[in-house]
């Protein structure tokens, strides 16, 4: 197997511990892998590695994580930060990374497409016409949802619609790689 070797660059532990209370963890892990051993999507899917993640964050490989899909897949059931013995807040650090690839414009675009739908509905997911009709038929109300018109003019307010809407590298929904405990 070959490995691959990166400089290591301290500057992006510095400024997640600056962006997150818990950014200052992220200096405790040593890599023993107990994160992705725990981790329920890491076992359906290798490609999501919590750990692979981590080493990233310890070695400065910003440009590289906030361009990775896989830091979508997280479900932040919080398991990993729940059983790390060095208190290492894995799942707040990915929230993080989310965060600075959204500002990036790199957000999927099935999570763009649920964003559009909030923002025409008030609803993340919006009720089917099957679900509608059967309702209906069982003599039950119509759901309520929050005015579409406010649930944008918030959004709006607090640059989410901004910063969603933002353009940039596209991010691919099936990525290679980090499989590897």
């Amino acid at each position: 197997m070959v490995e691959t070797y990166h400089e290591i660059n301290s500057r992006f532990r510095r400024e997640l511990a600056e962006l997150h209370e818990e950014g200052e963890t992220l200096n405790f892990c040593y890599q023993c892998a107990t994160c992705s051993g725990i981790c329920p999507v890491f076992r359906y899917n290798p490609k999501y590695n919590p750990r692979k993640l981590v080493e990233g964050m310890l070695t400065g490989r910003k440009e590289e994580l906030i361009h990775d899909p896989n830091i979508w897949l997280c479900t932040v059931c919080h398991n990993c930060t729940e059983v790390c013995p060095q208190g290492v807040r894995v799942s707040e650090l990915l929230a993080v990374l989310r965060n600075l690839a959204t500002k990036a414009g790199n957000v999927p675009e099935h999570l763009k497409a649920e964003v559009k739908v909030l923002l025409e509905t008030g609803l993340v997911n919006a009720p089917s016409k099957v679900t509608v009709s059967r309702r209906a038929k069982m003599g039950l109300p119509e759901l309520k949802t929050a005015d579409p018109a406010e649930i944008r003019a918030l959004l709006e307010h607090l640059g989410f619609v901004k910063l969603t809407a933002k353009e940039g590298k596209a991010v691919k929904e099936e990525s290679g790689g980090g499989g590897q405990q």
